[in-house]
């Protein structure tokens, strides 16, 4: 098999069996195989490139129901889902929330080089006064909150593939940082990460 073959079939695995009727994935990873089998590299890409945005829209989808709601103090902005394949790769999942001046950013990041340094930081002791490692979600997290600025921010790691972090604009205290973090629902993210 080629590399290529190789890639698509890893494309299609991502796929949970159930949602193969409500897209047209597999016709386009078959359009863009014969393609690409025929020497037609532009129109294998364009196939491919398709076929990938259907699925990082459906992970998306999946991933945004494990972000934490806030209740009804915080005002919700829209999910947004990027593609970090410009980044190293992988899925950012993220909504941001608003009260008066306050805000948070909510963000999930699957499968992206930031893992490796979000668990290298997790891992060391922290050496500055306003980072603290705590428990958020039944998880190891790092809480960094700056008094003087009203800035912080908590940063997890799920299963070794998903960067969860909270960051805070224009916070009083770390309070609202630590709900949040405790609103993720890594019970469904450990899932969705397992399948």
């Amino acid at each position: 098999m080629t590399l290529f073959g190789l890639r698509l079939a890893v494309l299609v695995l991502m796929i949970p069996a159930a949602g193969f009727a409500a897209d047209d994935v597999p016709a386009r990873l078959d359009n863009a195989r014969a393609a690409y089998q025929k020497g037609d590299i532009a129109r294998a890409a364009r196939d491919t490139e398709a076929a990938l945005r259907q699925m990082q829209d459906r992970l998306g989808k999946m991933f945004a129901e494990t972000l934490p709601a806030m209740g009804g103090r915080w005002k919700a902005e829209p999910v947004e889902t990027d593609s970090l394949g410009e980044v190293g790769g992988g899925l950012s999942v993220s909504r941001a929330f608003t009260r008066d001046d306050s805000s948070l950013n909510v963000t999930l990041l699957l499968d992206s080089p930031e893992v490796a340094s979000a668990l290298a930081q997790l891992a060391a002791t922290p050496g500055q006064p306003n980072v603290k490692k705590i428990k958020a979600a039944g998880e190891d997290a790092l809480l960094r909150f700056d008094a003087a600025t009203g800035t912080g921010e908590v940063t997890m790691v799920v299963a070794g593939r998903a960067v969860l972090e909270i960051q805070g604009d224009n916070i009083n205290n770390s309070d609202a940082l630590v709900e949040a973090a405790n609103g993720w629902n890594i019970s469904k993210i450990k899932t969705l990460l397992a399948n």
